[in-house]
């Protein structure tokens, strides 16, 4: 294996991870190692089997691993959509990592984290947009926020260099991933249109009006390779989001438009109690259309559409400071939602 830029891609089969690694794995000059509790069997690169809340398993595995050049960090102890993660088991598995890499990091350049914007505590409370990022933490009940002081402390006198990318409310085209917004907004749209029913906001008036944002995966795994070669990224933190925040009151008619529906009025409702009530409707569905799929409740990680539609007031990032620095790439947040429901009936998850 060419050393000449190993990558530990660290939450390797998670919807980061795996971004991050197939980019890298295409790139000229690149070798991704994997590292996951369960390694994905037919990833294109190789995997390690690696458990980061084990110490020792950190220890015995990076041993062996001295010609490392990069980490990439976008692990996540396990959690459900909505609910809090764990603080200290997530700032223990990096640590945990970061005293292995101390055996064997005589060859190592940098390490980049993959965070978000609850950093700035957009959950907690309303604050003045767009966020900055030398803008104070707002949420110390993230990990977040220890992660980074962690890693601050542990780079001082090191010669490696360190970054930390923001994005908000990730987007990807995969049918293996339920964490998915477009998956779920179009599993929600196309059960309405079944039901002969308009297309109606399932949350409040003000989460309706409330400006938001989202990230192309496939530009954060660019952004993440800028930000772990670029000098001018050394032990900076970055947001990187799409570029065009906007309101579901904007999306929404644009949804409607696509599946041919009439746009309703908004209603204080879930995605969850949705999915439980219109089960039956949906294995219909999967027969009367030849669907890939079945199980509604599962099919998509429903509280994590009620935790993203909760919010009642603007959020947004800046992304002036990565086009300071050199990194210049948005996306058009409308179309990336128009393709991906194409891509979802291509591939027989939606009719």
């Amino acid at each position: 294996m060419d050393s000449s830029r190993l990558t530990l891609i660290a939450g390797a089969t998670g919807q980061i991870g795996s971004s991050v690694g197939m980019h890298l794995f295409e790139q000229q000059g690149w070798n991704p190692l994997g590292l996951a509790r369960t390694p994905q069997k037919d990833a294109p690169y190789p995997m390690l089997a690696l458990d980061l809340t084990d110490a020792q398993d950190c220890l015995n595995k990076i041993a062996a691993l001295s010609n490392v050049t990069h980490v990439l960090y976008a692990a996540r102890y396990d959690h459900f959509g909505g609910e809090l993660e764990s603080r200290e088991t997530n700032v223990r598995m990096l640590e945990n990592l970061l005293n292995a890499l101390d055996s064997v990091s005589g060859n190592l350049q940098h390490i980049h984290l993959v965070h978000g914007t609850k950093y700035y505590g957009h959950t907690v409370k309303e604050r003045r947009t767009p966020y900055q990022e030398d803008d104070a933490c707002g949420n110390f009940n993230s990990f977040y926020y220890e992660q980074q002081c962690l890693l601050e402390q542990r780079q001082r006198g090191k010669r490696w260099s360190w970054s930390i990318s923001r994005p908000h409310a990730f987007c990807n085209y995969r049918v293996d991933e339920a964490r998915n917004m477009i998956l779920l907004v179009g599993l929600y749209a196309s059960i309405l249109r079944e039901l002969g029913l308009p297309l109606v906001y399932p949350g409040t008036m003000r989460s309706y009006r409330a400006k938001t944002q989202f990230s192309w995966l496939p530009t954060l795994a660019r952004a993440a390779t800028w930000m772990m070669t670029d000098e001018r990224c050394a032990n900076q933190a970055y947001n990187i989001v799409n570029g065009d925040p906007m309101s579901w009151s904007e999306l929404w008619p644009h949804f409607a438009d696509y599946f041919g529906m009439e746009l309703g009025t908004p209603e204080d409702a879930t995605f969850v109690d949705f999915a439980r009530q219109h089960a039956q409707t949906w294995t219909g569905m999967v027969s009367k259309y030849g669907l890939r799929r079945t199980d509604l409740t599962t099919l998509a990680q429903w509280p994590y559409g009620d935790y993203v539609m909760s919010l009642q007031w603007d959020v947004v990032s800046s992304m002036d400071k990565a086009a300071r620095d050199g990194f210049h790439e948005r996306v058009n947040t409308t179309n990336m939602w128009l393709e991906g429901f194409d891509f979802f009936r291509s591939q027989k998850i939606i009719p």
